[in-house]
């Protein structure tokens, strides 16, 4: 196959990798991350403040670790590694794992966002393997092909920080455009200053287009290649529309700076998929999807420890 000819600007490669490199090593010394056992008993008394019932015997720091852990091993397996910390007096008890599993699965899994102020939003679509087997039926007897969970984030691609997770299975759920719009508002609500959106062609849709407008959000979203100036549609595609005609995609592309798009969503389902894995353990749908959730939770708690 002939090698394709590169456009736009020769790359260069800016990142700091001696700093980079350590903020590797340090994400994974989150794994191990104990300062939290110092408050192990203040944290349990302000748990059980107020609470009716059973009281809490094990602080959430424990069971946020754990369901980190447990995007690696099974809960049997997160409870032989509590119970050996446990065996050094690292911590002061151990739960087991069924305890593990009802705790971890009531995790809220909601990403820290940062402070107020000016963001960009990058939004995309990726799908997650709902089971560990392979393809080898639906290729071999043409056997229905399996559905996956469908996962929409939103992330911020000029501070490299994920912003909101969605997770909806296959053939159900809103579209992509619907979730990007319900993050961008939900954003705008919590006092974020939006500047501007990247999105592929699957975007194009003139809700979105009004929605943008109406906040004064740039758009930088890629115009299908078929797309016609609807008269009563959105008066912001339509100006879109016509810049992309006129530029063409290279140009424009240079111009609206659309690869940075990738940094923001590619990079993060490519990453997450490397350290966790895109199969899940998980059979009830509701724990599938709060399993997938979790791994983009874990991964941007261990980006946020690592850069602190």
């Amino acid at each position: 196959m002939a090698k394709t000819e590169r456009w736009g600007k020769k790359y260069k490669d800016r990142r700091d990798w001696k700093s980079y490199s350590e903020e590797l090593v340090v994400r994974g010394e989150f794994l191990l991350e104990l300062d939290w056992v110092r408050s192990w008993d203040e944290e349990i008394l302000k748990m059980n403040m107020g609470k009716r019932g059973a009281q809490y015997i094990f602080p959430e720091s424990l069971i946020e670790l754990q369901a980190v852990w447990n995007q690696c091993v099974d809960v049997r397996g997160v409870e032989g590694i509590t119970r050996k910390l446990q065996e050094y007096n690292l911590i002061p008890k151990y739960n087991d794992f069924s305890t593990i599993n009802r705790r971890v699965n009531k995790i809220q899994a909601e990403v820290t966002l940062p402070a107020e102020g000016s963001i960009s939003v990058s939004c995309d679509g990726s799908g997650m393997k709902m089971t560990n087997r392979g393809d080898y039926k639906e290729t071999k007897y043409g056997k229905k092909r399996k559905k996956f969970a469908r996962v929409v984030i939103s992330a911020d691609p000029i501070k490299k920080k994920l912003l909101k997770v969605d997770v909806f299975i296959d053939g159900e759920g809103p579209s992509e455009p619907e979730v990007a719009m319900s993050h961008l508002e939900e954003l705008i609500r919590q006092g974020f200053d939006i500047e501007k959106f990247w999105g592929d062609g699957a975007f194009d849709v003139h809700d979105l287009f009004d929605l943008l407008d109406q906040y004064d959000i740039e758009p930088a979203i890629k115009i299908r290649r078929n797309a016609a100036l609807d008269p009563g549609g959105s008066l912001r595609r339509k100006i879109e529309v016509l810049k992309y005609r006129k530029k063409r995609y290279k140009k424009w592309a240079r111009d609206t700076e659309y690869g940075k798009r990738w940094v923001g969503t590619e990079g993060v389902f490519s990453a997450v998929k490397r350290k966790f894995a895109e199969n899940t353990r998980s059979r009830r749908l509701d724990h599938l999807c709060h399993e997938i959730k979790r791994k983009f939770w874990a991964y941007d708690k261990m980006c946020e420890y690592a850069k602190a």
